[in-house]
């Protein structure tokens, strides 16, 4: 799994290349200003849902364990999840059978 954050995250860097000397300064700049959060978090119930939206509003990127047995449950969490990306133009996959990775609007998850 780290492995995959760690690839996430370089492909996140590759994606910055600037194209003139002078906008290369800038973005090297403006990167150390922005750090961007990966956190990784446990889901037990669909009440936590809001606290997730919340660390995506702020810029984010979470990886989730799902902790939730009901299959019913679940899958309303991952409905529940999906309604927030599209609201804040995010993405949204899943990883395994108990894992799920969202990310904010300036991150696109390549399948």
């Amino acid at each position: 799994m780290a492995g995959l954050l760690i690839d996430l995250i370089e492909d996140l860097k590759k994606m910055i290349k600037p194209k003139r000397k002078e906008e290369a300064e800038v973005k090297e700049e403006a990167e150390h200003e922005k750090i961007v959060n990966v956190r990784i978090e446990s889901i037990k119930s669909i009440e936590e849902v809001d606290r997730i939206a919340n660390f995506l509003r702020d810029g984010n990127i979470v990886f989730l364990r799902s902790r939730i047995t009901n299959l019913e449950e679940y899958k309303r969490v991952v409905e529940k999840l999906k309604r927030v990306c599209v609201a804040i133009n995010g993405d949204i996959v899943g990883i395994g059978e108990n894992n799920i990775l969202v990310v904010p609007s300036f991150a696109k998850i390549v399948r």
